[in-house]
């Protein structure tokens, strides 16, 4: 019966839930929203892999930046966390849309990328703040 309990705790450690599902909403919309000159397939196409993408990478990316929520300086804190998830949030973009061939690449990888490095911030004060935590979190590692 331990196996259980390890999957759940590398669950807490690895991925945010929360984050994921608005992540997968907000950006596939957006896609589909980029590609409309290109026909229902393309953008149908291109805004599904984004949500997709996005779904699994701001669940990972969101958990990193609250690893990183437990530096004690803010200054080194908010944009380690926010930089960290950025550069992934573009990789992983970027190789969905190229390997698919969405017609507006940069801009299908760019806007994600910016709202990543937006809300970076927005979810290290959330979790210094104690909102929105992952069950195995320590709550007294950090605060502002």
């Amino acid at each position: 019966m331990r196996l259980p309990s390890n999957v759940v705790a590398l669950y807490h450690n690895l991925f945010n839930i929360r984050f994921a599902v608005i992540s997968a909403l907000v950006n596939g919309s957006i896609d589909v929203w980029l590609n409309l000159d290109h026909g229902p397939a393309e953008y149908w196409y291109a805004g599904g892999w984004q949500a997709l993408h996005s779904f699994f990478s701001t669940g990972v990316t969101a958990r990193v930046i609250q690893h990183c929520s437990h530096i004690k300086n803010p200054l080194v804190s908010y944009p380690v966390g926010s930089i960290a998830a950025t550069a992934l949030t573009f990789a992983g973009s970027f190789a969905v849309h190229w390997l698919n061939g969405t017609p507006e690449l940069l801009a299908s990888c760019l806007w994600p990328t910016g709202i990543s490095f937006c809300t970076g911030f927005g979810t290290n004060f959330m979790t210094r703040r104690g909102y929105w935590l992952p069950g195995n979190y320590n709550k007294t590692a950090a605060s502002d």
